[in-house]
Parts: structure tokens; C-alpha cells; sequence
């Protein structure tokens, strides 16, 4: 047991190794012993310093336009992440859109499904209301019989009334969605 975690935290650490990243730094010396650029690759920024030692005037061009370039280096990177920030503030908008718009399709859809559901049960109340009519006007039906239709009739009307309930929770959420 002791040799497998020795074995295992040996090559955890050479697997470490492997991986680590180096550190490189890389200067440009002038002869009078002046860093003009430094360049490290670890945080991908230059700095570039000009001292008043520097004799050449090549190097102070080119120190000049070092320090130009990283103005519009910056400059160009902030341009790009507010251009991002923008791109993904409109596809959250554009999201966020598409998806109030299908709550509103499918609230619409719900409403429509409830007053065909609600239609449907009205015309079958209104049928069994005339069914029972006619027989109970006819004398066919007993005192059990007509108290079963009477219960029957309550039933659906019941029904009808939750319907009318549901239809109403229903806009409710609609409007809320079309919001």
C-alpha cells in the first residue's frame, strides 16, 4: 500500500513537471546598458521605457513608435470587448424576446384549446338538458331516474364552471406573458 502512494505521488509530481509552464523574459540591451523594450510573455504586455541616456536616435523612433503601437494595441482591444459586450448583450435581448414570444404562443394556444374545450361542453349540457326534457315531458323517466339526469346535469355544469375558471387563470397568464 505504502509503494502504490509513493508510486502514485511520484508521477503526480513528474506529471507536474511535464506540464509547467516556463517563464520567459526577453530584453533588448543597448550598449550603454539601457532596457529599451521588455517583452514578457506571461502577462503579454510590453513596456517600453526611454531614458534620457539614449544616444541613438533610431532607437528613439523606434522607442516612439513601440509606445504608439501599444497606445492603439489597447485602444483596438477595447473597441473589440465593447464590441463583444454588445454582441452578447443583443443575443441575450434577442433570446429573452424569443422567449416571451413563445410563452405568448403558447398561452395563446392554451386559451384557444380551453374554449373549444368549453364550446364542446356547453353543446353537450344544452343536448342533455333537451334529451331530459323531452323525456321527462314524455313521462318515460321515474323519480330515480330524473334525480340520476339532475345529478348528471350538475356534473357537467360543474365542470363547465372549472373550465371557465381555468379559461380565466389562463388569460390571466397571457396577459402577463404579452407584458
Amino acid at each position: 500500500m505504502k509503494m502504490k502512494i509513493t508510486t502514485t505521488l511520484f508521477l503526480f509530481f513528474i506529471v507536474q513537471i511535464f506540464f509547467a509552464q516556463e517563464v520567459k523574459n526577453d530584453t533588448i540591451k543597448v550598449a550603454t546598458k539601457t532596457t529599451v523594450t521588455t517583452v514578457t510573455t506571461t502577462n503579454d504586455t510590453i513596456n517600453v521605457t526611454a531614458t534620457p541616456g539614449i544616444v541613438n536616435p533610431k532607437l528613439k523612433e523606434e522607442a516612439k513608435s513601440l509606445n504608439s503601437q501599444l497606445k492603439s494595441e489597447k485602444k483596438a482591444l477595447k473597441e473589440a470587448k465593447k464590441k463583444e459586450k454588445e454582441q452578447k448583450d443583443f443575443e441575450k435581448e434577442k433570446n429573452k424576446f424569443e422567449k416571451q414570444q413563445s410563452k405568448v404562443a403558447s398561452g395563446e394556444k392554451s386559451v384557444r384549446k380551453i374554449k373549444d374545450k368549453l364550446a364542446d361542453r356547453e353543446k353537450n349540457l344544452i343536448r342533455n338538458k333537451e334529451k331530459f326534457e323531452t323525456k321527462k315531458s314524455k313521462g318515460r323517466l321515474n323519480s330515480t331516474q330524473i334525480e340520476k339526469e339532475n345529478i348528471k346535469i350538475s356534473k357537467q355544469q360543474i365542470k363547465i364552471n372549472k373550465l371557465e375558471e381555468d379559461l380565466e387563470k389562463a388569460e390571466k397568464k397571457l396577459n402577463k406573458a404579452r407584458d
